[in-house]
């Protein structure tokens, strides 16, 4: 989906006659308007199934919903451990919570903007409601690539149970840089 800026316009012009009219049974003219102003096309197609022949999900779309999985995967196995298996996670240095430290506001904006859709408009990974739009003042996008290309092979193994503390660990030593190893 590419609308031309007349029909953005349009679109976020019948928005405001939504809320005027206070429609509430149909679609949400605030993620509509948002969606539109932002040109992230792909959370009408995500909410309303609204897609065109050829629009795809974007790249950093699928990155997100990668690394906000693997955090979701992280936290539900770190929650399960017992303190001997949380101490063997902690001795990596990532911290205790296994807190998703969000994207950087100045640098990862699309990331940001995605992560906010996905927990808040679209009800996905609601584990992470309150970390996913929290700003890290740094880019973090590299890192999350490096630990979910770790996770990713795991993620196909762990149907019907949980993550191992070797798992757990083996992924979150990737988010150290190579070069600091």
């Amino acid at each position: 989906m590419q609308p031309t800026a007349t029909e953005r316009l349009i679109v976020e012009m019948l928005c405001e006659v939504y809320k005027k009219l206070e429609i509430t049974d149909s679609y949400d003219p605030d993620i509509v308007a948002r969606a539109m102003g932002s040109q992230d096309y792909w959370v009408l197609d995500w909410k309303y199934d609204v897609r065109d022949g050829d629009s795809e999900t974007p790249p950093h779309v699928t990155a997100v919903v990668d690394t906000l999985d693997m955090y979701q995967f992280l936290q539900e196995a770190y929650e399960a451990f017992d303190d001997e298996q949380r101490q063997s996670v902690e001795a990596v240095g990532i911290g205790r919570t296994l807190e998703f430290p969000g994207y950087d506001g100045n640098n990862e904006t699309d990331y940001l903007r995605a992560a906010r859709y996905l927990v808040r408009d679209l009800d996905r990974f609601t584990r992470l409601q309150g970390s996913a739009d929290t700003n890290s003042h740094a880019p973090l996008a590299p890192m999350y690539a490096r630990m979910v290309e770790v996770f990713l092979p795991i993620r196909r193994n762990v149907v019907g149970r949980r993550m191992t503390v070797e798992e757990v660990v083996e992924v979150l030593n990737a988010a150290i840089h190579p070069d600091n190893r």
